[in-house]
């Protein structure tokens, strides 16, 4: 056993167990102290990244780490350590401070840290499984919301659709190849296609690529507000990093190409323009995540260097976005009554200027405007769309970033240039709210700068 190799993993899992011990010896008034510890675990286990001995391979060949596995687990222990440090003041006002959200949140750490090292379909398999349990049970933490516990419901039932998909691909993958492991396949045959297209469609459903989005919306709409901002990016970080080795696996296939372009397509377009017709922003920003499910997908349609490191990038600057917009939408939240309303933005901007200023640097990264990092990300993909011949996807990458800024630029309006009701009362961040949000602004204007600093970090 190489246990060098599961430094990081070791540390979470030591951390899971001393949060779980600690709460049940704790009343609920260290309830902050748990999500600050449970903050620091993440912090150790990105530390312990640059003591791992690459390449290295584990328990029995299925867990593999190499510079490509590092570069993910650090965007997702940073974006885990930030989530819980944003979390506790959120549930103290909710009146719901469950100890078990410190250690529920790095138990999909851990499980998602194992997915993204897997390469056998099994470990796979239970890794994603362990990381989906752990956000079902997050969603429906909000004591006494029907809607919480109705959007959990939902992504239980549309997430346990993505299990049976899943299963059923590998089932095909194993009659084709006669192994779970990961490997390069050249065989154009019928089980193999049956694999690619319902695995593709199991992860499109965990990454709420359209038609497989519709428990998107809800689950973002009822859960718990800064939890969203967790949810929308760490499994979909690690599922974005198994397609990038798909790809480069099999990408050769047609029906790839053809599924992905599809999917990427349908995604785009039909919820940008749906986006429009939203009230509530947590929804507008829910089908804002689905239209930018369409632009990643674009990166794994073939198999390319530069576009498969600009996808990287785009990704690794997007879920510093996602989670500071939810952020401070959570921080809007905790006023008495407020629904996320589009009409009750009105004003808030001025009324708040750091909370309506940081949201529309947010908005406006989404839009792909320099210089935001997500505009480096944005023209990495364009070129290297363009340099494997797919001229018509790039132009319609083009087209539908085009269209998705007018529903930012509406919010932004109606924060700054309409008049509303006063709703706050002095300041509504808290210390971990605010250090989140300085993070994520640093990260998306520093990278847009000087993206060097994350692309020299990106090995395929």
């Amino acid at each position: 056993m190489n246990w060098n190799a599961l430094l990081p993993e070791l540390v979470l899992s030591i951390g899971i167990l001393l949060l779980f011990f600690l709460d049940l010896l704790l009343d609920k008034k260290h309830f902050k102290l748990l999500h600050v510890l449970g903050g620091f675990v993440p912090i150790f286990a990105f530390i312990l990244l640059f003591f791992v001995e690459v390449p290295a391979k584990t328990f029995f060949d299925t867990f593999a780490v190499g510079p490509f596995e590092l570069f993910g687990k650090g965007l997702l222990y940073i974006l885990s350590s930030l989530s819980l440090f944003a979390l506790y003041d959120y549930f103290l006002k909710k009146n719901s401070p469950y100890g078990e959200i410190p250690y529920l949140v790095l138990l999909s750490t851990l499980g998602l840290s194992f997915f993204m090292s897997s390469n056998n379909l099994l470990t796979l398999f239970v890794s994603v499984e362990l990381s989906s349990i752990s956000i079902y049970i997050l969603t429906a933490l909000l004591r006494g919301d029907y809607n919480s516990k109705e959007s959990a419901f939902k992504y239980l039932l549309m997430g346990s659709v993505g299990t049976a998909l899943f299963g059923m691909g590998s089932v095909f993958y194993y009659g084709a190849t006669g192994s779970f492991f990961l490997v390069p396949y050249a065989d154009q045959n019928t089980l193999f296609s049956l694999f690619i297209l319902f695995f593709l469609s199991a992860l499109a459903l965990k990454v709420s690529a359209v038609p497989f989005h519709f428990w998107t919306p809800d689950a973002y709409d009822g859960a718990p507000t800064p939890l969203v901002g967790y949810i929308a990016t760490a499994p979909k970080l690690a599922i974005y990093m198994l397609l990038v080795k798909l790809t480069l696996l099999f990408s050769q296939f047609k029906l790839w190409l053809v599924l992905v372009a599809v999917l990427s397509l349908l995604s785009m377009f039909y919820a940008n323009f749906t986006a429009y017709a939203q009230r509530s922003v947590k929804r507008l920003l829910a089908y804002s995540s689905i239209a930018h499910t369409g632009y990643f997908l674009l990166g794994v349609s073939l198999s390319d260097q530069i576009l498969q490191k600009a996808l990287l990038f785009y990704l690794g600057v997007y879920v510093f976005a996602v989670l500071g917009s939810f952020v401070v939408l959570s921080a809007f939240e905790k006023q008495e009554g407020f629904s996320h309303h589009i009409l009750e933005y009105r004003g808030l901007g001025r009324e708040n200027p750091v909370l309506g200023v940081a949201l529309s640097i947010f908005l406006l990264a989404f839009i792909g405007i320099p210089p935001m990092a997500l505009f480096v990300g944005k023209l990495g993909m364009f070129m290297g769309l363009v340099k494997v011949g797919l001229e018509l996807l790039a132009f319609a990458f083009v087209v539908a970033s085009v269209i998705s800024a007018g529903y930012y630029l509406k919010l932004m309006s109606v924060m700054f240039l309409e008049e509303g009701e006063v709703r706050f009362r002095g300041s509504s961040l808290s210390a971990g709210e605010s250090f989140t949000l300085l993070v994520c602004l640093i990260f998306i204007l520093l990278l847009g700068l000087f993206p060097q600093l994350l692309y020299t970090y990106i090995k395929l």
